[in-house]
């Protein structure tokens, strides 16, 4: 039976939608606006356009995030975002009957929370689901022996993910509540502690994916405006001051690391010294990573070209393959 074969990533803040011979169709922030009518609800926007009407006050209009940290916290207000994403990307009435996905997902998801995934993407038209670990998809991106484990490392916004495997076997898999985000925050009281100055976790996020950098003494430099009390003033901010903001927290992954590191089985830890830890997801693009983690692991380091996106473009690899894969049973 004809199918439309898509694979849906359920990041820390965003979803992603890649799709069999199109490649990434969406990636769409999880955020809903909508406005209430007696017992209906109209959609108003989705995604970054809804992003946008939290920012501004409105009476009339309400944005909901019913997906925070991979997680479904809101069934209903879910299905509706799902639904209007497969709208925008499968224009086609006819095909929207058609529809399977292959959904990755954080290593630390429990049965309670697929079973909500589950759920609301076949309320939402997907009949077909099957769920596979993050590190699945990233690992599918290396060409190695099958049987070799590696560990995977995958810093989101809000989440890290550290996983072991091979082709056949998950060995571990642990979930951090910790990410960009908090880099973001450790820059906001870097500037507000030495520039004396205001500014939102959000002008922090551009200045930290403008500039930053793991090199040291990088001094590429960028202008920024912050709050000194009531006024507006500009003030540059170098690559080596954002380093030093955000060092220490990816010292503080490096430790996670290390920790899983010592209580390994021999074998697994030969495979991770000979085949190495693949670093993926958004703050794993700064410049630097791979020397600085080399250094300071002294193991054997991968950083993709595009560590963003790596494991939803994995996924989709998978989907066109004959081989086995690790599925997650739901």
């Amino acid at each position: 039976m004809f199918k439309v074969d898509l694979a849906i990533k359920f990041g820390s803040n965003e979803i992603i939608v890649y799709r069999k011979s199109f490649g990434i169709v969406a990636k769409v922030p999880a955020y809903l606006a909508i406005k209430r009518e007696g017992k209906k609800i109209k959609v108003q926007a989705t995604g970054k356009k809804a992003e946008v009407l939290l920012r501004a006050s409105s009476q009339n209009v309400e944005v909901l995030c019913p997906i925070v940290n991979s997680e479904i916290v809101d069934e209903k207000m879910a299905v509706l975002l799902i639904s209007e994403i497969l709208k925008d990307v499968i224009q086609d009435r006819f095909l929207l009957s058609k529809l399977r996905a292959l959904v990755a997902v954080p290593s630390g998801m429990n049965e309670e929370q697929l079973i909500k995934i589950k759920h609301v993407l076949q309320e939402s038209g997907i009949n077909d689901v099957s769920f596979v670990i993050n590190s699945v998809g990233a690992r599918n991106m290396l060409d190695i022996d099958s049987q070799a484990h590696i560990m995977v490392v995958d810093i989101g916004k809000y989440l890290t993910d550290i996983s072991i495997l091979n082709e056949y076997n998950f060995t571990f898999g642990r979930t951090y509540f910790f990410g960009g985000a908090n880099m973001d925050k450790s820059i906001t009281t870097f500037i507000s502690d030495n520039h004396g100055l205001k500014v939102s976790d959000r002008t922090s996020e551009m200045v930290k994916n403008e500039i930053a950098s793991l090199y040291e003494r990088d001094l590429n430099k960028i202008e920024y405006s912050g709050f000194d009390n009531d006024k507006l003033v500009k003030h540059d901010i170098t690559a080596n001051e954002i380093r030093v903001a955000i060092v220490g927290l990816y010292d503080k992954i490096f430790s996670f690391i290390e920790a899983i590191l010592k209580n390994l089985s021999k074998e697994v830890l030969q495979d991770i010294y000979n085949f190495g830890i693949m670093f993926v997801g958004g703050a794993s693009q700064i410049p630097g990573l791979y020397e600085y983690a080399k250094k300071k692991l002294d193991l054997q380091v991968i950083v993709p070209d595009d560590p963003a996106d790596c494991v939803i473009n994995g996924v989709g690899k998978l989907m066109s393959s004959d081989k086995e894969f690790l599925k997650l049973n739901v």
